[in-house]
Formats: C-alpha cells, sequence, structure tokens
C-alpha cells in the first residue's frame, strides 16, 4: 500500500531466552538470558530487568543486545532463551527456526534520523529528501530540496556527512521501509529484496550499534544518522521531525507513536497470521478521512466518531513507528520462566513505565496486549 499513514515496521523479535548452565526450569528460582534489538534494550536494561529481578528475589535475566538479526539467529541456534527484532522474521529464519518458533510485539517506539548541524535545532525532512542523503543524490545541507522543507533556517553549504547501521538492525528494516514506500527512485535501488536488516550503502560510514551511530554523529559536525529515540535523547542529540502522510512534520513522542499503532487494522492481530507473514509489518491504508480544503460556502462532510478517531491517528501518526518483537520458542523446556517475564513486561504497570524518564517508548495499544497475552498463554 502506497502513502501511509504509519508505517509500522512491526518486525523481529527482542530476545531469546535460554537457562543458564546448571539453572533447572522446574527450580525456585530462574536464570533467563536474551540477546538482540539495540533499540528495546534501554527498555529492558532500565525498566524491565530491574523491575522484575526486584520482585522476584532470585530470579535473573540477562540482555546484551547485539542486534535484532543476531537476537533471530541467536534463539533459532537455541544459544538463548528468547530473541528480541524490530524486523519481522523473514520466511527463510522463520523456517530455520521452526514451527515452535514464535514473535509476540512486546514494546512499541521509533526510530528516526538524528543530525548535528551548526545553528540548527530544529528541521523537516520528508521521505523522499531522506532517501537523496542515503543514495548520494543529495549531498549538502543547503541543496534546494531540503531548504524547500525548512523555510526562514540557515542551512550552511557544507556536506553531509552519513551514518548507518553496519550489523544487521531492525533500524535499518524501518527506515528502508519508510524511503521505499516514499520514494520510487529508493524503492529501485534496493532492488528485488527490498529493505532488509542489513545495510550497504555506497555513501557514507557504517557504525555498529543504536549507540555506535549516535556517537558518530555526536563526534561529526554537518552529519547524519538514524537511531531509536531513546539513543538520541540519550547524547543529546537533535532529532528531525519527519513528514507523515498526512503532509505533517511530526516528531516521535510517545502519544505519536501510539497514533500510528492505533492504525493497525484488528485483522492483522489474528493467532498464526502474526507468524506466518509480517503481516503486521504492512503498510497501513489511509481511510480518507482527513479533512480536505474546502471551497467558500461548501460544507465539511459529517463523519462518525470512530472516523474521526482515524483521522486524529492518521494526521498525528509518526510514520518511522515500530513494534519490537520477543521471539521464543514454544517446544523450549523453559516455557513457563518466559511467561513469567514475558507477562511481567506486559503488564499495566510495566507498560506505563515505558513512558516515563527519557525511555522513549509508549504503551501498546490494549488490542495489541490482548493479543500478546492470548500468544503467550499458548506457548
Amino acid at each position: 500500500m502506497k502513502h501511509l499513514a504509519a508505517k509500522l515496521a512491526v518486525f523481529g523479535a527482542a530476545a531469546a531466552f535460554i537457562l543458564g548452565a546448571g539453572v533447572n526450569s522446574a527450580s525456585a528460582s530462574f536464570s533467563l538470558k536474551g540477546a538482540g534489538s539495540t533499540l528495546v534494550q534501554p527498555m529492558l536494561d532500565n525498566v524491565w530487568i530491574p523491575d522484575f529481578q526486584s520482585a522476584n528475589s532470585g530470579d535473573s535475566v540477562s540482555y546484551p543486545g547485539g542486534g535484532s538479526t543476531a537476537g533471530i539467529n541467536d534463539v533459532t541456534a537455541n544459544d538463548v532463551n528468547f530473541g528480541a527484532s524490530d524486523a519481522p522474521m523473514t520466511a527463510a529464519q522463520l523456517s530455520a527456526c521452526g514451527p515452535k518458533c514464535q514473535q509476540i510485539p512486546w514494546a512499541l517506539s521509533a526510530t528516526g534520523p538524528v543530525f548535528n548541524v551548526s545553528g540548527v535545532s530544529k528541521l523537516n525532512l520528508s521521505g523522499p529528501v531522506l532517501a537523496g542523503i542515503y543514495m548520494g543524490t543529495i549531498t549538502t545541507w543547503n541543496d534546494p530540496a531540503i531548504k524547500k522543507l525548512n523555510p526562514g533556517v540557515t542551512l550552511p553549504s557544507a556536506t553531509i556527512a552519513v551514518f548507518w547501521r553496519s550489523d544487521g538492525s531492525g533500524d535499518t528494516f524501518v527506515f528502508e521501509s519508510f524511503l521505499a514506500d516514499t520514494d520510487a527512485a529508493y524503492k529501485t535501488f534496493l532492488g528485488s529484496a527490498g529493505a532488509t536488516t542489513t545495510s550497504n550503502y555506497k555513501t557514507g560510514t557504517g557504525e555498529k550499534s543504536n549507540s555506535g551511530v549516535a556517537t558518530s554523529v555526536q563526534n561529526t559536525p554537518d552529519s547524519i544518522g538514524y537511531v531509536s529515540t531513546f539513543y538520541a535523547h540519550d547524547v543529546g542529540l537533535d532529532g528531525a521531525a519527519v513528514e507523515n502522510a498526512s503532509g505533517k512534520f511530526i516528531r516521535p513522542y510517545p502519544q505519536d507513536m501510539t497514533d500510528a499503532a492505533d492504525l493497525v487494522p484488528a485483522s492483522q492481530l489474528s493467532s498464526s497470521s502474526y507468524n506466518t507473514e509480517p503481516v503486521i509489518a504492512n503498510d497501513v491504508a489511509i481511510k480518507g478521512y482527513h479533512p480536505k480544503k474546502l471551497k467558500k460556502g461548501q460544507k465539511a462532510p459529517k463523519v462518525s466518531k470512530a472516523q474521526k478517531a482515524i483521522e486524529t491517528d492518521e494526521l498525528n501518526a509518526y510514520p518511522l513507528s515500530t513494534f519490537t518483537d520477543v521471539i521464543v520458542r514454544s517446544d523450549s523446556s523453559d516455557v513457563p520462566d518466559l511467561q513469567t517475564f514475558i507477562n511481567f513486561c506486559l503488564s499495566p504497570a510495566e507498560q506505563s513505565a515505558s513512558k516515563t524518564g527519557a525511555q522513549s517508548f509508549a504503551p501498546l495499544p490494549a488490542a495489541v496486549v490482548k493479543f500478546d497475552l492470548a500468544q503467550v498463554k499458548a506457548l
């Protein structure tokens, strides 16, 4: 579907749990190990794991990150108890992991462009402009295409220093999906493979992990990169406002992520379909309810409350919002322990904690939580 109201790349899972050596899942306490998405890592490290271990004395969870691709590979190889990814598992990855491999959305956040340009603190960017920067057809900050989006802003003639993720990253999948859906030339640039978790741009410099890209942008004048929102705030980077399908420039605040997630049709949250194809990663179609400019004397059409709600979501949705999935195997002997931990992370208190402080996450919509709890129960 073209011209999204929101691109919810609901991709691949965030953690592959395995018991530590010598730990028995039937014991009074347990130890779980995960790996994967660095986007969700701040939520795990700063909120979920400390809260869980505080409430469950003797139980422990570790999560060293490593990137979405690493999370998928590690849970497939049974090297961890759970994996985490911001990109949906491909058909080949699902086949390799086996029919007992489940991916369940457990966090809602966003990725997006960050910049370091002297004298510029606010910047508007669009999908086609970002595509031009990453394809190397837009090379300076005062390019006419950037100036057109930023009237009144003094942009330097400096060359744009471009950074991207060199490791397998769900952030790359989200970013490339958005660019391909908003710019035909970029879709052609990606080729038949389309958006993936791995990038190999001919322009700029690759860096490992969200923190690697964020640090490079922070230390490099006139630079740009893409990171999840936590890492932008963590190092004090300026994040660009991105044009959504309604033509509004939106920053990734929790409410704007929620508006994007609310646009996911309930039909895309249906039992096994979430595992057989990345349906939630599909584009969210504009319903056509947002207001049009009226001619003099013309009355606005009447719309229902439901239509108005969709209209509001479409107008304010941040277009690079994404779910992160936890990936687990239902044939694992550690399923009861995994259920305990995942249900804790999905609890109202822990989901509400996601928007506190500088975590830069949003609580999952109620419909998603309901779907999740059913999936966890069925493991």
